[in-house]
């Protein structure tokens, strides 16, 4: 009973075959009509060819229209522009063309505040680079031109009573004044 790899072959090959005559005779042999059926709704009713008079004179009276235009540009959008001789009360209010139209841009960011109190300024006498001493708290932090701090604020420019920095993330620049401590 043991079949041969030739005979299963012969087998699958079979089946092939029936699975491909199906598929054509289902599927691909739909769109033919059938012998002898000219219209699939019934009755046909032939064209009534001897009386063209109706439709003579409802050409002729669509060829002697006359175009009028309105007033009105199809190609601007908006309402038609009111008849001359109206009245300016009932036109309808139109909306001044000063008013910007679509999306508004985003607000302009504030200025950069410096978080920290600026309480003194100094210079190294080695290389001569000036230095800042800003007091967050109790904690003093010294700072040079070009660092930054807090990740956003970077210091541009030390000078005598002020310090000069800028928001990394707006490009927005600002300045703090040396505060002096109060007299005891």
């Amino acid at each position: 009973m043991a079949q041969t790899k030739q005979q299963k072959e012969i087998a699958v090959l079979l089946v092939l075959l029936v699975v491909a005559a199906l598929v054509w005779r289902f599927y691909l042999d739909k769109g033919r009509p059938a012998a002898g059926v000219l219209s699939p709704s019934g009755n046909y009713e032939p064209i009534n060819a001897e009386d063209y008079g109706k439709v003579i004179d409802i050409l002729k009276s669509a060829q002697s229209t006359e175009y009028k235009p309105s007033g009105r540009n199809i190609f601007i959008a908006g309402p038609a522009p009111p008849p001359p001789g109206a009245s300016a009360a009932t036109q309808a209010p139109t909306k001044p063309q000063w008013l910007p139209v679509g999306p508004f841009p985003p607000p302009e960011p504030p200025l950069p505040v410096l978080p920290w109190k600026l309480f003194g300024l100094g210079a190294l006498p080695s290389n001569g680079t000036r230095r800042a001493f800003l007091l967050d708290g109790e904690e003093v932090h010294i700072v040079a031109e070009g660092d930054t701090i807090q990740n956003h604020i970077r210091i541009t420019h030390i000078g005598n009573d002020r310090i000069e920095y800028e928001d990394v993330n707006t490009g927005k620049k600002n300045s703090t004044v040396l505060e002096m401590p109060p007299a005891a």
